[in-house]
C-alpha cells in the first residue's frame, strides 16, 4: 500500500514549473520538479543559490509575486486528514489569495524565512505576532491565544518566555529570533514545516542549537519537514 493511501504522505509535487517574464526573457527558474514528503520525515533540497531551491518553497505556499512569477505547470497536491477522511487540494490550481489558500498558509502549511529580522513585524510584539496567527487558524479567543504563544516560547526554550512575549524583534539575538519563527510556524501545528535556509544569518554555535531543536519539536509535532540549505556543513 502506498504512503498516500494508508495516510502517511503529506504533499506531492509533480513536474512543478514557475517561470518569471522579464523585458530581457523568460527566467525557467523552477524547471519540472517533482519531490513527495511524508508525515514525520525530513526532505533535504540542496543546491547553489539562484538554482530554484526558494523558489520552489515559494510556489509551494503560493507566495510567488505574479507578475512577473508564475506557475505555468504541474502539481502541488496537498492531502489532508487522517485515514478515512482523507482529502485532496492542488494548490496550483488556488487563488493564491482565497480564503482557502488562507487557511492551509500557515494553518497547515508554515514556513521559517532565513532572515528572521526582516520576516518578523517591527511594530508588534513577538507575542501579539504568534497570538494573531493562532486566533487566526485556530479561532481561540484573545486570553487563549496568548497563552498559547507563551506555550509556544516555552517549547522553543526561550527563556523568561512570559517577559519575552512583550518584547519587539529588534530587542531579541539573532538566535532568540529564529526561535521566535519557529514558535510562530508551529504554533498551529501544521503538517508540513518549510525551513528555507533557518541557520544560514546565524552563527555556527547558534545553528547546531536550532537544528536540534527543529529536530526534538518535529519529533513532538509529528510535521513533516523541507529543509532547504546551500550548505551541509
Amino acid at each position: 500500500m502506498s504512503d498516500s493511501a494508508n495516510g502517511g504522505r503529506i504533499l506531492e509535487v509533480r513536474g512543478l514549473k514557475t517561470y518569471f517574464t522579464l523585458e530581457a526573457g523568460t527566467v525557467k527558474a523552477v524547471n519540472g520538479v517533482d519531490l513527495t514528503l511524508d508525515k514525520g520525515h525530513t526532505l533535504g533540497v540542496v543546491g547553489e543559490s539562484g538554482c530554484g531551491k526558494s523558489v520552489t518553497a515559494m510556489s509551494i505556499m503560493r507566495l510567488v509575486k505574479s507578475p512577473p512569477g508564475k506557475i505555468v505547470g504541474g502539481e502541488i497536491l496537498l492531502h489532508q486528514g487522517q485515514n478515512g477522511q482523507r482529502t485532496t487540494v492542488d494548490i496550483a490550481k488556488l487563488d493564491p489569495n482565497g480564503a482557502k489558500m488562507r487557511s492551509i498558509r500557515g494553518g497547515e502549511i508554515a514556513m521559517i524565512f532565513q532572515e528572521p529580522m526582516t520576516s518578523l513585524n517591527p511594530l508588534y510584539t513577538v507575542g501579539t505576532q504568534i497570538a494573531e496567527t493562532v486566533q487566526l487558524h485556530q479561532k481561540l479567543g484573545k486570553k487563549e491565544a496568548r497563552e498559547r504563544a507563551l506555550e509556544m516560547l516555552q517549547k522553543v526554550q526561550i527563556a523568561d518566555a512570559r517577559r519575552r512575549l512583550d518584547e519587539y524583534p529588534h530587542q531579541l539575538s539573532g538566535g532568540m529570533r529564529q526561535r521566535v519563527m519557529i514558535a510562530l510556524a508551529l504554533s498551529c501545528n501544521p503538517s508540513l514545516l518549510i525551513a528555507d535556509e533557518p541557520t544560514t544569518a546565524l552563527d555556527v554555535t547558534v545553528q547546531a542549537q536550532i537544528l536540534d531543536l527543529m529536530r526534538q519539536l518535529q519529533a513532538d509535532f509529528g510535521s513533516a519537514i523541507m529543509m532547504i540549505t546551500h550548505n551541509l556543513g
